[in-house]
Formats: C-alpha cells, structure tokens, sequence
C-alpha cells in the first residue's frame, strides 16, 4: 500500500494546529549533560518547534530519544511536520518511525520510556501521533517493524483512553 500527498498533507495540517500554541520548553530540554546532550541543547535553545530549521532537523535526525519529555513535546511536531513533507525519504522520517516503536524484545522498559515522553500530550496530540504511526504502518517503507509500530501505537491508545477518563 501507499500513502497519498493528500493524506500526507491532512495529517501536516492537523499537527501545525493542534501544535500551534507549543512554545520553548520551559524546563531542561535534554536530561544528560554529556557532549552529544550539549550540542542538542545548543542546536534548539531558544526555539520553539516553528522555528526549527530542515538543517538542524537533518543534523540532528537520531536525536528524539535525548529530549526531555517536555521538549519532546515541543519538538516532535517539527519532525512530524518536517516526516511529512519528506515521507519515508529521509533519516529524519524514519528515526521518528524507529522513535514511535515499541520492540517486543524490550516492551515494559520501552513502554515506561514512551508514556514518560508522552505525558505532556493532550488527547488530540496523542491521536495525530496515531494517525502518523497508521501512515507509517501503510506506506510499505517499514513493513518489517509493522508489530513494534503496532505495539507503540497500543501504547499511545492506552494513554489516550486513560486521558479519556478525566
């Protein structure tokens, strides 16, 4: 299967709205303070996700995994954004497939990881993961990490339920 531009575009669309307020974060943005950390933190200080150049996303496609939870909330929707518009072409595309999954071999460690760096997300953020975790899944490019993919995405709508009951 394949995935349309206007699929593609829908899903950009509704991630620059409901990301639309998302601002710097106001805490650490990475929690280590070794040099691979450093240079994170020097690359995104003082922007918030709009003003995240394809250059730093490009130069720093594998590293999702070191923000803290509330910069991962405030820089995941540039990747996405950015995944969109290069869908499946790219490193940084698939370093945030390879970020939503959730591998079999290392489950509950994962799980723990992936409801910390969620847990600044409000329920529609939380579906517009989803729906791109579901993009990933159809267009082909990453049929042999479909069940992790679908683990991550089981995770996300576990939270989203539990968010649902407040």
């Amino acid at each position: 299967m394949s995935v349309s531009q206007t699929e593609l575009e829908t899903l950009k669309t509704k991630v620059i709205e409901a990301f639309d307020n998302i601002t710097y974060p106001k805490g650490f943005i990475t929690e280590h303070k070794c040099e691979e950390c450093f240079g994170v933190r020097k690359a995104f200080l003082n922007r918030d996700w709009k003003q995240i150049t394809p250059k730093i996303l490009q130069e720093n496609y594998d590293k999702l995994p070191l923000f803290s939870p509330e910069a991962f909330h405030c820089f995941l929707p540039a990747y996405l954004v950015y995944s969109l518009e290069n869908f499946a072409a790219d490193d940084v595309c698939a370093f945030v497939v390879y970020g939503l999954m959730i591998r079999k071999d290392a489950e509950q460690e994962s799980t723990e990881f992936q409801k910390r760096r969620f847990e600044n997300f409000t329920r529609m953020e939380l579906g517009i993961v989803s729906e791109f975790i579901d993009l990933a899944i159809q267009c082909g490019e990453y049929d042999i990490f479909i069940k992790n993919l679908e683990r991550g995405k089981k995770m996300l709508e576990d939270n989203f339920e539990a968010k649902l009951k407040f």
